[in-house]
């Protein structure tokens, strides 16, 4: 898999080797010779200047988003892909005494003055009921029974799962180069909106509240609500079978979806048996992974506009001894979201509106093209 097992700078990305010396990166095409060695070589040949337009056409065409995207490298474009799904979210802590978090929408139309109603996304509330993280706490001491049969499993998890994913679609770099680069975008939207609402909520880590728990690998440094690994797992998992997927659907569409799910909810669960995450921030996580890829597949291919489910997520009514299977929010086999018997902790709280990107459409259509 051309190295994608042993992937690495995931955690560091913001630091993606090569970008601080970008101004003066030197080409796509491996090493380059030194400067001084192509001085020489252009004293060599040229000759005296004579301006001649070379044979093959300039182009430069009407000002536009996406006519020259495939003549850009593609660290380029990931900065203009991620400015398209940024520029129209927001987000921010609701009112005080309410314990939760929204990541918010602006449906914006293109081609005029930014102008739009802010709508709620995705919501969060924090775990806040008595109890709920000692009845979690007696739920990651049962999952440590199987750290001895997931020890590799887990490890090879902790960077992004480009190799498991693979497992399910025949996915390669050197044949799938647009879907990874839809892939890499699906995860830093998930970042983007798991990272807010872990650094607001702040939840504490199972080792914190126990030194007991010990985990088997290093806690991360930031809050444990909600998982990462669930929100990410569960976005790329939705966005993969979308991308794939040709209608009419039939039984060998509904055998994927059911396998990305479940490939999803393990990858999550595994955090928990790794003992740095209780199983409700694994709800939580899939919850707004769902949201996230929702969200992405309609920017990228809705028409004129469309309408993503709003998400709402109740941690303060999550009980303290529910655990997390991944069917409790969704039944891949209807492909329908449910919601969880009372006290509802997940549900759909509603539709927004959200427009087809441009530049986003011309990604999805070349990553669809590979399949």
């Amino acid at each position: 898999m051309s190295g994608l097992e042993g992937y690495e700078g995931y955690e560091g990305y913001e630091g993606y080797e090569g970008y601080e010396g970008y101004e003066g990166y030197e080409g796509s095409g491996g090493r380059r010779p030194s400067s001084g060695a192509m001085n020489l070589h252009r004293e060599g040949i040229v000759g005296p200047f004579n301006f001649i337009a070379n044979p093959w056409p300039i182009r430069q065409g009407p000002v536009s988003t996406t006519s020259f995207l495939d003549r850009w490298d593609p660290r380029i474009r990931r900065f203009l892909f991620e400015s398209e799904l940024l520029s129209c979210l927001y987000f921010d802590i609701d009112a005080a005494g309410t314990e939760s978090a929204t990541l918010w929408h602006a449906n914006i139309a293109p081609g005029a003055p930014p102008a739009g109603a802010w709508a709620r996304f995705a919501t969060i509330v924090r775990p806040t009921a008595p109890g709920i993280f000692s009845g979690q706490l007696n739920l990651v001491n049962g999952y440590a029974d199987l750290r001895t049969d997931r020890a590799r499993e887990i490890a090879a998890q902790i960077a992004p799962q480009y190799a498991f994913w693979a497992t399910i679609l025949p996915l390669y770099r050197e044949r799938h180069a647009r879907t990874y680069e839809l892939i890499q975008l699906v995860l830093r939207l998930a970042k983007y909106a798991e990272m807010n609402f872990k650094n607001a909520l702040h939840v504490t880590r199972p080792h914190e509240y126990s030194s007991q728990v010990q985990p088997m690998i290093e806690t991360p440094a930031h809050g444990s609500f909600p998982s990462g690994h669930a929100t990410e797992a569960h976005a790329v998992a939705r966005v993969l079978f979308e991308l794939v997927s040709r209608a009419p659907l039939g039984p060998e569409h509904a055998q994927l979806r059911e396998l990305l799910m479940r490939q999803a909810a393990r990858i999550a669960i595994n955090r928990t048996v790794a003992g740095v995450h209780y199983p409700v921030d694994s709800m939580a996580g899939q919850a707004l992974g769902f949201a996230v890829a929702e969200y992405f597949i309609q920017r990228c291919t809705a028409g004129a506009a469309n309408n993503v489910a709003s998400l709402t997520f109740d941690g303060a009514a999550y009980p303290g001894n529910q655990d997390f299977t991944g069917n409790e929010f969704y039944n891949p086999t209807t492909d329908a979201f449910m919601n969880p018997a009372p006290p509802y902790y997940a549900r759909v709280a509603g539709a927004i509106t959200v427009r087809q990107s441009l530049p986003l459409n011309w990604l999805w259509r070349q990553a669809s093209n590979e399949w």
